[in-house]
């Protein structure tokens, strides 16, 4: 890592765990400020570099800069604010349309946080557990929301994604796994398992069980890191509810957990980069084995080189005025993206290409 990347992530480690800034590691004339801010967009992370940038003395990074990300900030806090003060009301709908429903991620893991508002925020995602409860709420839900922009409506998948009032909201009546074949086979079983459990309330949205959540939040985010790319706000979900949360979890049911899953492996890597790299306390990362250093170190780099869902990935864009020569580009990056990973988990990296070349074929 260049000395951009390495202040980025000193101010990332402040921000997440609401340690002090050591000014000396900033005072380089060779860090490019640019770069770091420009990385933690990428990364959608700008809310937390932010607050530890607002520790640094006036004059180490250049004044603009720093207003201007001050600014994002404060725009990432009042985007926070909408969303925390919808989702009563969709909670409260959907209640009274008599279906059960939780929240998942997003808002209610934002709640791990040291402060919850600066979490850049994404959508809004409601899970419905029991069969008939999504179709319900399918048709209901839109008609008395009166939603009307519906970018997506998936019978298949039990997807529904629309705009309500500026704010992107997915329902979900179904869970997809595609990490590898075990995932597929036995998360549906690990989900049913779970939802006899009591459940937490949070701004009147019912949370997943604590057993749940952490084996959810983490499957999620390494399917898209397989499938396209993650950034770090992603990886700060699942640190922070895991750090929060480590007192109320049971080490040999995770364990058990993850192993019929088929995440164990992977939880080990990934943890090794939280740890190593990020600022993770080692006590609070369940399983964390440091013969995975080397595949930590490799995960981060792919993820800094790659930023959020894959879309900064320089070997997916083209400029070409040919349409075909412009998705050719695309496919054969996002083809080099998964199988970078060959070596470290060969059986996740190849497990969604077939998926990925029918997706990409239907969309050309």
């Amino acid at each position: 890592m260049n000395k951009s990347e390495k202040a980025f992530l000193e101010l990332l480690k402040v921000g997440l765990w609401g340690t002090a800034v050591h000014e000396e590691a900033f005072r380089d004339d060779d860090i490019d400020w640019e770069r770091v801010v420009e990385l933690a967009r990428q990364q959608t992370v700008v809310g937390m570099v932010g607050e530890a940038m607002s520790q640094l003395s006036r004059g180490v990074m250049p004044r603009p800069l720093y207003l201007q990300v001050l600014k994002e900030v404060m725009e990432v806090e009042e985007e926070n604010k909408r969303m925390n003060a919808l989702i009563p009301i969709l909670f409260r709908t959907l209640d009274q349309l008599g279906v059960r429903s939780c929240l998942l991620k997003g808002q209610g893991v934002a709640q791990c946080y040291v402060n919850p508002l600066r979490r850049v925020s994404g959508d809004i995602d409601v899970f419905f557990p029991h069969d008939g409860d999504y179709e319900k709420a399918r048709e209901d839900f839109l008609r008395h929301l009166k939603a009307e922009d519906v970018h997506n409506d998936n019978d298949t998948t039990k997807t529904l994604e629309f705009d309500y009032k500026g704010i992107y909201i997915e329902l979900h009546g179904h869970i997809v796994p595609e990490v590898n074949r075990r995932s597929n086979k036995n998360f549906p079983v690990f989900q049913q398992a779970c939802l006899t459990e009591d459940v937490e309330q949070w701004n009147g949205a019912a949370l997943p069980p604590v057993r749940f959540n952490p084996v959810f939040i983490f499957m999620h985010m390494v399917r898209h890191y397989f499938g396209g790319g993650i950034g770090l706000r992603q990886v700060c979900d699942w640190m922070r509810y895991v750090y929060v949360h480590h007192g109320e979890m049971e080490e040999e049911q995770l364990k058990e957990d993850l192993k019929m899953t088929g995440l164990y492996r992977l939880w080990q890597a990934f943890g090794c980069m939280a740890v190593d790299l990020l600022g993770c306390p080692e006590e609070s990362m369940f399983f964390y084995d440091g013969k995975y250093r080397k595949h930590g170190r490799r995960l981060l780099a792919f993820i800094l080189e790659s930023g959020n869902f894959g879309y900064y990935d320089k070997r997916t864009k083209s400029d070409s005025r040919f349409y075909l020569v412009r998705r050719f580009v695309a496919f054969w990056g996002h083809l080099q993206m998964k199988l970078r990973n060959l070596l470290m988990f060969p059986e996740e990296s190849v497990y969604g290409i077939p998926s990925f070349i029918v997706d990409g074929v239907k969309r050309t």
